[in-house]
């Protein structure tokens, strides 16, 4: 088994109502957006849309921060929790896997 195993599937707890769904594919698409991978010659606006997407996850205070915990608030997901999942799968070796993973849930 590889360093601590990312299971996507973690995050998803009994999504309910479609608000919910909506709320999560939110949360779902920053995590791909903080997890893309750069390349020589990318756009700068490539980099700061991931560098934001990063942002979001781990700011402590001001208006994206309470951006994020409005939004896990109502994707019935805890902060705290979904900004170590974050934290955890940015410095893993898997986030190849946990991309596709996300892109299987959206349907992308």
């Amino acid at each position: 088994m590889k360093k601590e195993e990312i299971v996507i599937d973690e995050i998803i707890n009994e999504v309910t109502t479609p608000e919910k769904t909506l709320f999560l594919c939110v949360i779902l698409q920053a995590l791909l957006d903080a997890t893309k991978p750069s390349y020589m010659g990318e756009p700068d606006s490539s980099v700061l849309e991931r560098d934001r997407a990063v942002a979001w996850f781990f700011a402590s205070v001001g208006v994206t921060s309470e951006d994020f915990t409005v939004v896990c608030d109502y994707a019935g997901v805890d902060p705290s929790y979904m900004r170590d999942f974050a934290f955890k799968v940015l410095k893993s070796g898997e986030v190849e896997y946990v991309r596709k993973r996300i892109n299987a849930v959206l349907g992308h």
